[in-house]
């Protein structure tokens, strides 16, 4: 694809330090999830993580060089302390503002931003997003937590009574992106297009898309009653919500 064109950039990685068994202790990610959500525990272990880390994306970046021409950046978290000399572009998945640190997230921004013009490097933040419920925008990476899984791994239901509320999806998606250009991002990506896991279904706690940051509602392809469609995406397995709606404004500005 890039041969012919394409501007393809590959990353190394995503997250490794918590998706991966062999930085944090614990051989699940709950636990792994469970011991750096306890500032106590895992202040100590940061140093010997960073320099994990630093020794494994130095290999990574060597392998990559091997084989691909394209530039090459890696999805990080902030704990992770990269060391971005060997890449192209500097990223991070701390693309989130909950309520907690609202006042300080265009700082935190502008210092991930400083840090890339300092080296001469773009700057990208690789994720961000929030759910389709009302109170989703103050803790909007904690959705999943809500959903009551099977023992087969598949969404069954909520935990609870959320209110439907898209509006406030797409208002929290405006707000990031004017926070990333008037910082100077280069580029951002949302997360995220589609849960087709988590389909819109009519009953409250069954509308698993309600937990969904996707910007479309997947339709229930077991509904035995569905609606009427028309339109546009009247043949897609999906109907676009608002976020949908401002992103495309947003971008078509």
């Amino acid at each position: 694809l890039r041969r012919r064109g394409a501007n393809v950039v590959m990353l190394t990685g995503s997250e490794l330090s918590l998706f991966t068994i062999g930085f944090f202790p614990g051989d699940s990610l709950e636990e792994r999830l469970a011991l750096i959500a306890d500032p106590l525990r895992v202040r100590p272990l940061i140093p010997a993580v960073r320099a994990q880390m630093k020794e494994f994306l130095r290999r990574a970046v060597a392998v990559v060089r091997e084989r691909f021409g394209g530039r090459v950046s890696y999805a990080s978290l902030l704990h992770e302390g990269v060391d971005w000399t060997g890449f192209d572009i500097i990223a991070t998945d701390a693309g989130y503002r909950s309520k907690a640190m609202a006042s300080q997230f265009a700082a935190g921004i502008r210092a991930f931003v400083e840090q890339g013009r300092v080296l001469g490097k773009p700057v990208a933040i690789t994720e961000f997003g929030c759910a389709t419920y009302r109170g989703a925008a103050d803790q909007p990476s904690g959705g999943l937590s809500e959903i009551e899984w099977g023992a087969d791994g598949r969404p069954v239901r909520l935990k609870g009574d959320y209110v439907r509320d898209e509006t406030e999806q797409a208002t929290y998606l405006r707000e990031l992106l004017e926070v990333f250009e008037s910082e100077g991002v280069d580029s951002a990506f949302l997360y995220t297009f589609a849960r087709y896991d988590l389909p819109h279904r009519s009953g409250a706690r069954e509308d698993l898309d309600r937990m969904s940051a996707g910007v479309v509602k997947v339709l229930d392809a077991q509904s035995t009653n569905p609606p009427p469609r028309s339109g546009r995406y009247s043949d897609m397995p999906w109907e676009p919500k608002a976020a949908f709606d401002a992103l495309a404004a947003w971008y078509g500005g």
